[in-house]
C-alpha cells in the first residue's frame, strides 16, 4: 500500500513538470485515499460423507454472507472470506487427513474451524488441538445458545468444558419394506403396529430375524437382512438391546460386559450361518450398493440405518417420497431379550475451533451465525436431521416436514457415545469382532475373547471389563 502510494506521488509530480504548475488558486485539493477494506479468510474443513449434508458447509459460507453484510452496516473496514471443504469421501480419510494436519500444526493448512464427529473431540482436546469453547457459548448464549436443547451440550463436553457447538443430530433405526410385510399376508393395521411392538419389547431381534427367514424363503428378497458394512456407533446399540452398558458415568471409564456382547456375537452369528439372511461378506459391501440393494426391495431389513438415508434415497435414487412413504418403514433397535432395551444411539457432528486459528472471535461468530434457526433448518431438510433448538420445532417449514415430525418420537429413546479419547479404538476392535464372526473365522466365543484381551492391552485401565 505504501509503495502503491508513493507511486502514485511520483507520477503526479512528474506530470506537473511536463505541463507546468497551474497557479496556486487552480489547483485542486488531493483527496485523501480511500481506506481499504482488510479480507480476512476463515477455512473451515466439514465432512458429509453423505452428500445430502453439504449445508455443514454452506451455511458457513451463507454466514459469513451474512456477518459482511453487518460489518458493512456498522461501516466496519474488514470483510470475511470463507473457504469451506467438504469431503464426500469416508470418515476415515476424513480423519486421517485432519489428524495428519492438526498434527503437523502449519497454520497454513489448519483450518480455523472443523466439523466431525462429537467423538473426536476428547482426543483432539487432550491433544491440544482445539480450544474449549465456553466463553463463546456464553457470550452468545442470549442470542443463540440458550435456545439449543440442553442434552445436546452433554456430547460436546469433555473435561469438564464444552469443546464444541452442535451442528446436527439424528436417530438410528432399523428400516423394513412395507411392501414385502404386504405380500407376507400383514394387515395395514399390524404393519403400522410394529414400531410400537418393538418399543414396547414386544418384538426382539430374533423376532425380525425371522420374519427376514419368511420374507426370503417366500422368494420376496435375495437378502432377508442386511447391515452398514463399517464402523461407527451404531453397534453399541446391540449391546444396550441385550441389557448391556458401554460406559460408566461414575468413573469415566468405558465399559466392556461380556455377556450382553457375547449375546450379540450370537445373534449376528445366527444371521449369516443359522437363518442365513444376511451373507458372510457383508462387512466388505460398498454402501451404494446397500441402499441401491434396500431401495430395490432385494433386501427385507436394513438393521443399521439412519434417518439422514431418507432424503438420501430421494436424492442420490431418484425415489419420490411418496414411493417411501408406501413401502419403507422404522422402528428401534428391537431388544434382544426380554429385559433388553429398544434403543437408539445418536451422533451428533460438532462445529469445534482449532488452537492454531489466528482468529477464533470471527469463526466462533460465524459458527453462531450458522446456528441461525433458518439455516440449520436447511440442513435438517435436505440432510434428514431433527433440531437442534427449540425454536427450530415451530419454524414453519421445520414443523410441516411430515418425516421428521414422524422420526422425532424415537428421541426419547436416543443414547449417546461418550467423549472419551479410546471411544474409537474400542468401536474398531467390537467391528473387528462382528467382521471375524459374520466371515466364520472365529466363533463368537473366540471373537468375544479377542476383543477382551485387545481391549486389555490397548485400552487398559480406561475399560471396565466385567
Amino acid at each position: 500500500m505504501r509503495k502503491k502510494l508513493i507511486s502514485a506521488i511520483m507520477v503526479g509530480l512528474l506530470g506537473l513538470m511536463v505541463i507546468g504548475c497551474p497557479p496556486a488558486d487552480q489547483v485542486d485539493p488531493v483527496p485523501d485515499p480511500e481506506p481499504e477494506v482488510e479480507i480476512i479468510t476463515i477455512r473451515a474443513w466439514t465432512v458429509g460423507p453423505d452428500v445430502v449434508a453439504y449445508h455443514r458447509a454452506e451455511n458457513l459460507v451463507l454466514a459469513g454472507e451474512r456477518l459482511n453484510k453487518m460489518l458493512e452496516d456498522a461501516g466496519a473496514m474488514v470483510r470475511v472470506e470463507i473457504d469451506a471443504e467438504f469431503w464426500t469421501e469416508s470418515w476415515d480419510s476424513f480423519r486421517k487427513r485432519t489428524i495428519l494436519a492438526l498434527g503437523g500444526g502449519d497454520p497454513g493448512v489448519v483450518p480455523d474451524i472443523i466439523c466431525s464427529s462429537h467423538l473426536d473431540i476428547a482426543v483432539w482436546a487432550e491433544a491440544g488441538w482445539i480450544q474449549p469453547l465456553d466463553a463463546f457459548i456464553e457470550r452468545y448464549r442470549d442470542k443463540t445458545y440458550g435456545d439449543f436443547f440442553p442434552h445436546l451440550w452433554e456430547a460436546t463436553t469433555f473435561d469438564g468444558k464444552i469443546w464444541g457447538v452442535p451442528q446436527d443430530i439424528e436417530v438410528r433405526m432399523v428400516w423394513f419394506r412395507k411392501d414385502h410385510l404386504r405380500a407376507l399376508g400383514w394387515t395395514e393395521e399390524e404393519i403400522a403396529a410394529l414400531p410400537q411392538r418393538v418399543a414396547a419389547g414386544e418384538v426382539l431381534l430374533d423376532d425380525i430375524a425371522k420374519i427376514a427367514v419368511q420374507m426370503q424363503e417366500a422368494g420376496l428378497v435375495e437378502y432377508g437382512m442386511i447391515h452398514r458394512p463399517t464402523p461407527g456407533p451404531d453397534w453399541f446399540q446391540f449391546i444396550v438391546s441385550y441389557g448391556g452398558e458401554y460406559f460408566s458415568p461414575e468413573t469415566g471409564k468405558l465399559v466392556l460386559e461380556k455377556e450382553p456382547t457375547l449375546e450379540f456375537l450370537r445373534f449376528m452369528y445366527r444371521l449369516t450361518w443359522e437363518h442365513e439372511v444376511t451373507p458372510p461378506g457383508m462387512t466388505g459391501w460398498a454402501w451404494p450398493v446397500i441402499h441401491k440393494t434396500f431401495m430395490e426391495g432385494e433386501a427385507g431389513f436394513f438393521l443399521t440405518g439412519g434417518m439422514w438415508h431418507w432424503p438420501g434415497w430421494q436424492r442420490d435414487l431418484l425415489l419420490p417420497e411418496e414411493y417411501l412413504w408406501e413401502n419403507v418403514g422404522w422402528a428401534l433397535i428391537p431388544a434382544g431379550r426380554p429385559g433388553g432395551h429398544p434403543n437408539q444411539i445418536g451422533h451428533p457432528l460438532a462445529y469445534m475451533i482449532t488452537d492454531i486459528s489466528a482468529h477464533p472471535e470471527l469463526a466462533a461468530l460465524l459458527i453462531t451465525i450458522a446456528s441461525d434457526v433458518d439455516l440449520i433448518t436447511n440442513h435438517s431438510l435436505t440432510g434428514g436431521k431433527l433440531a437442534l433448538r427449540h425454536q427450530q420445532v415451530a419454524y414453519p417449514r421445520f414443523a410441516e416436514a411430515e418425516f421428521l415430525a414422524a422420526a422425532s418420537a424415537l428421541l426419547p429413546y436416543q443414547r449417546f457415545m461418550p467423549a472419551h479419547p479410546k471411544t474409537g479404538l474400542f468401536s474398531g476392535f467390537l467391528f473387528d469382532a462382528i467382521k471375524a464372526v459374520q466371515a466364520g473365522t472365529l466363533t463368537p466365543e473366540k471373537a468375544l475373547e479377542l476383543l477382551v484381551r485387545r481391549s486389555e492391552a490397548d485400552i487398559g485401565d480406561d475399560i471396565i471389563i466385567r
